[in-house]
């Protein structure tokens, strides 16, 4: 840089589209079905055979719900899958389900619920007391699905006491089938793992029914090779972080604070400025090639891209409000346009050094300071993309990290020489620790 003194007008020039990817999908300009009214545009307009289960399953389904009236409105809508766990809301996310189901037809309804252990359950006995307690809060006799949530490491896969307590419950009528959530594995357990080798460890063990995992554009090289083993296996499929569009927040209002006091730029905010320079102008340089107006036309187009597999059986979203609702079941049905192609392929030239591939961890296996690379990041998705701040600033300080900024800024950057996709790690966990800290 000239000088590490920011000139305002500059800085807003260079950061105008550095929001990109905040929010959730909106119809864009070249998207499918503009013709329809508003009520047919926010009904389902296509359901998927749930691999083994038989179930007819909604393209769309629901994660989270931010409150009782967004999911019913979801349900009215046609949606019928629900994916919760004991953990989500600390168990309010299931008793907010449960107050709503008692006014629709249970049996047309795919409830998707998850046990976490962060290595291996106690006993049979604790699984059926913990599945009991949530099918109390969902105010049912039965889960269609219970998971393993976010199995960090392919032994979790084998837990005795999980398959067993799943046995009984299956005789009881309590559990129809059984599945695994996973977003790569736990660095502190076995760098050897990926979400690969524990998703594909998963499909040929032989148990698990339903399979939820990341998959988009952006990691479709990692995420297919587990949809085809799914779909020879006959496994459900369950699709989460299917929109990876998004650059980071690239430090703005740090920066624009810093210039409107005419301070000296940090060290570790100026070692990576120039990087995220690069990133903005690459940003604009994409738009004006593929004459896109909207970072809409980019979500759509990434959320096409997902919805045109037919071996990825459902996506699901954190519906927060009705325009959530309106806004991205019109995509319902619709497939992947030639104009979607280019505009993804262009994305890759562009910015695919922006987007990490959570669950790859090659660069945690490197890393000289063993961060959780893939955990930091996948916070700070949820912190940008999904908007959840709180819960995104909770999970970072509960991993009692020594600040990147202090590890990174001298770093050789092997997490950068390994990544076989030229991720710029470092700036991605930069604006990380800048969003999940507030530095201001």
């Amino acid at each position: 840089m000239e000088s590490s003194k920011l000139n305002r007008r500059k800085f807003i020039k260079r950061a105008s589209i550095s929001a990109m990817g905040a929010g959730m999908v909106s119809p864009g300009a070249f998207a499918a079905g503009n013709s329809m009214t508003e009520q047919e545009s926010t009904i389902i307009k296509e359901y998927r055979k749930f691999g083994r289960t038989g179930f007819q399953v909604s393209d769309f389904g629901s994660g989270n719900p931010s409150n009782e009236a967004v999911l019913r409105a979801l349900l009215k809508s046609g949606v019928n899958l629900i994916d919760t766990g004991e953990a989500y809301m600390n168990g309010n996310s299931e008793r907010l389900i449960g107050n709503v189901i008692q006014d629709f037809d249970r049996s047309k309804l795919f409830i998707n619920t998850k046990l976490y252990t962060e290595t291996k359950f106690s006993s049979k006995e604790e699984v059926i007391k913990r599945t009991n307690e949530c099918l109390e809060r969902l105010k049912t006799d039965y889960v269609d699905c219970m998971q393993i949530h976010s199995a960090e490491n392919s032994a979790i896969l084998k837990d005795e006491a999980f398959h067993s307590g799943m046995e009984q419950l299956k005789k009881e009528g309590k559990v129809r089938y059984v599945g695994v959530s996973c977003h790569g594995n736990n660095w502190a357990f076995n760098t050897d793992e990926n979400l690969e080798t524990i998703l594909m460890a998963a499909v040929e063990d032989g148990r698990f029914d339903v399979i939820l995992l990341a998959y988009n554009f952006v990691n479709a090289d990692i995420a297919e090779k587990i949809l085809d083993a799914c779909e020879k296996k006959n496994i459900a499929t369950i699709i989460m972080k299917s929109n990876p569009v998004h650059l980071y927040g690239l430090f703005e209002s740090k920066l624009e604070k810093i210039a409107e006091e005419g301070k000296e730029v940090d060290k570790y905010t100026r070692a990576f400025y120039d990087k995220y320079q690069v990133m903005n102008n690459e940003a604009q340089n994409f738009f004006a090639e593929y004459g896109i107006t909207s970072e809409k036309e980019l979500k759509n187009a990434a959320s096409r891209y997902v919805l045109s597999n037919p071996k990825a059986h459902t996506t699901i979203w954190d519906f927060q409000n009705f325009d959530d609702v309106e806004n991205i079941l019109q995509l319902s049905g619709q497939k992947l346009s030639n104009k979607d192609e280019l505009v993804l392929n262009g994305y890759h030239k562009h910015l695919g050094h922006t987007a990490c591939r959570l669950g790859c961890n090659d660069c945690e296996a490197v890393c000289p300071h063993h961060l959780p690379i893939n955990k930091i990041l996948r916070y700070n998705y949820y912190f940008s993309v999904k908007k959840q701040e709180k819960r995104a600033m909770t999970k970072f300080a509960q991993l009692n990290l020594q600040k990147p900024s202090d590890l990174c800024i001298d770093c050789e950057g092997y997490c950068e020489e390994v990544c076989k996709y030229g991720v710029w790690t470092r700036q991605l966990l930069a604006a990380a620790q800048h969003n999940l800290e507030l530095i201001v």
